[in-house]
């Protein structure tokens, strides 16, 4: 159902993008619109499996960046993490994810946090 309301609020954003540029977008603009809207719909369900599907491990978080993105005005963060999961790790991974603006100022660099990890692919990992 979020995967919904993220969908409604992009093609609200595209109306109001319309209105700011006094008309309609161009086709190029509307494709890659429409494009970012599937990535991130693809990613969103892609996530929801991780959480119900992954291993429990941890993280430790390195470094924060602001990627200047948001969903359902929450904003799209990067992380660096050190993960451990099943005695394997610390080892490195990237990991961009939609954090609350609530939370956000709780998830420092050195924060530890739980996580999901991919069975096939440990590099894949979800902030819980």
């Amino acid at each position: 159902m979020g995967m919904f309301k993220d969908l409604r609020n992009i093609q609200k954003q595209a109306k109001e993008m319309e209105k700011q540029q006094g008309g309609r977008p161009s086709m190029k603009d509307a494709l890659s619109q429409g494009s970012a809207a599937m990535d991130n719909a693809n990613q969103m369900m892609a996530d929801q499996e991780l959480g119900q599907s992954g291993r429990d491990g941890e993280a430790t978080v390195v470094a924060i960046r602001d990627t200047g993105m948001t969903m359902n005005e929450n904003p799209v963060v990067e992380f660096d993490l050190k993960v451990t999961v099943g005695g394997f790790g610390p080892y490195d991974v990237t990991r961009q994810q939609i954090v609350s603006r609530l939370q956000v100022a709780q998830i420092q660099p050195g924060t530890e946090v739980k996580v999901k990890v991919a069975e096939d692919d440990p590099q894949r990992v979800l902030i819980v």
